[in-house]
């Protein structure tokens, strides 16, 4: 089947259209070609390009089945990809989320640390919450990693392990 990809102007954002070939709007004796064509003209904003895919190409499938850096997903030349630069910043956003998670719970046990006067813990956990709030200073997601495959495996080891 194929596909229209096109960068939305408004967002930056990948748009993808799989059109329904045998939907009630497309009329009789059009054939697939003329489809795309006036699918093209429908729903890619005009001056915005766009490209054709087939998802019977090898790995296309696989691909569009991956959906963790969607919104990194671009276009090179006649190829749907994932940008690595938007792919890094999307990743680090889930890094954060899940550093501010710990930063909360942190929070709670400092002030229990507080209530019981307990300077000891207070200091422990301190040192701790500071190590979460430079994770995403020194948290290299560059080195070593050159596919989309081997960012999602990188994670913080001051984080708990993702299910």
């Amino acid at each position: 089947m194929k596909r229209i990809a096109w960068v939305n102007p408004d967002t930056g954002v990948l748009a993808i259209c799989t059109p329904n070939y045998n939907g009630r709007t497309r009329p009789a004796g059009e054939t697939d070609d003329e489809f795309l064509a006036r699918l093209v003209t429908e729903r890619v904003p005009d001056g915005t390009s766009h490209i054709v895919f087939d998802d019977a190409d090898a790995g296309v499938t696989d691909f569009l089945a991956e959906r963790t850096f969607r919104n990194g997903w671009a276009i090179d030349g006649s190829a749907v990809v994932v940008d690595m630069a938007k792919a890094r910043v999307l990743h680090m956003d889930t890094i954060r989320k899940a550093r501010n998670i710990e930063l909360a719970a942190k929070d709670i046990t400092f002030m229990r640390a507080v209530e019981a006067g307990d300077t000891d813990a207070q200091a422990t956990i301190g040192t701790e919450k500071q190590v979460l709030r430079d994770i995403p200073a020194t948290f290299d997601l560059t080195t070593g990693v050159t596919t989309p495959a081997q960012l999602k495996a990188k994670w913080p080891t001051e984080l708990p392990a993702r299910e």
